[in-house]
C-alpha cells in the first residue's frame, strides 16, 4: 500500500511539475508569537515563511481545500526548521480530520487533519483568521493583494476543545517557497498519529518530492 501511494504522488507531481497537491501559491513572510506553551514554540517572536495555496489548484475564486503552510526556522530537530501544514477542514471530532473546500482564505477553520502525539496525549493544530482580518476571496491574486494577514494558531484536544496557542502575522510577499515537509521537519517529541497514517503520509511526501523537477 505505501509503495502504491508513493508511485501515485510521484506521478502526479511529475505531471504538474510541482507538488502533487497545492501546486501553486503565494509566499508570505512575517513572525510567529506564542501565547501558550502547549506546543514547543520558540520562546520569543520568531521569523517565519508561509505559503497560501489551493489544494486542487482550482482557477480564480472557485472554492478549494485551501492550504496554509508555515516554516519556523531553527524550531525543529537538531536546529532544523519546523514545517506546519494546515488545510481548511470541517469542525468537530470527525470534521477536523477531513479537508473541506472554502470560498475565502479568511473563512472557516484550518486543521492539521491528523493529530500530533506529544508525551501521552494527542494534539491537533489548527488556525483561523483573526476577527479583525477583512474577507479575502479564495484566489491567489486576492491573496497577493491582501497586504497584512493575521492568523490565530490553535490547539485541539481529544475532547474537542480548542485553545489559542500562537499568533501568526504576515506582512511581506514574494521570494521562493521552501519545500515544506511536515514529516521530516518537526520538533523532537512531536510525532504524527496514528502510526499507520503517518507512514502513508511519509510515502506520499516522498513520492511528491521525487516527482518534482530538481
Amino acid at each position: 500500500m505505501t509503495g502504491l501511494v508513493s508511485v501515485a504522488f510521484r506521478g502526479l507531481a511529475a505531471l504538474r511539475r510541482a507538488p502533487a497537491f497545492h501546486p501553486a501559491g503565494v509566499v508570505l513572510r512575517g513572525e510567529l508569537r506564542a501565547v501558550a506553551d502547549d506546543l514547543p514554540w520558540p520562546s520569543g517572536p520568531a521569523p517565519v515563511v508561509a505559503r497560501l495555496s489551493k489544494g486542487a489548484g482550482t482557477p480564480g475564486r472557485l472554492p478549494d481545500a485551501l492550504g496554509l503552510a508555515v516554516r519556523i526556522p531553527g524550531a525543529g530537530r537538531d536546529g532544523g526548521p519546523w514545517d506546519i501544514l494546515l488545510t481548511t477542514a470541517g469542525r468537530g471530532h470527525l470534521g477536523r480530520m477531513l479537508p473541506r473546500p472554502a470560498a475565502a482564505w479568511t473563512a472557516g477553520a484550518y486543521s492539521s487533519l491528523a493529530p500530533y502525539r506529544r508525551a501521552d496525549r494527542l494534539v491537533w493544530l489548527g488556525a483561523r483568521a483573526s476577527s479583525s482580518q477583512p474577507r479575502v476571496e479564495a484566489s491567489l491574486d486576492a491573496a497577493r493583494a491582501a497586504g497584512k494577514w493575521e492568523f490565530v494558531l490553535r490547539t485541539g484536544r481529544e475532547d474537542g476543545r480548542w485553545c489559542d496557542s500562537a499568533v501568526l502575522t504576515l506582512t511581506e510577499t514574494g521570494g521562493a517557497a521552501p519545500a515544506f515537509d511536515p514529516m521530516r521537519n518537526r520538533p523532537g517529541g512531536l510525532e504524527f498519529a496514528p502510526g499507520w497514517l503517518a507512514r502513508l503520509r511519509e510515502r506520499a511526501y516522498a513520492g511528491s518530492r521525487a516527482g518534482r523537477p530538481s
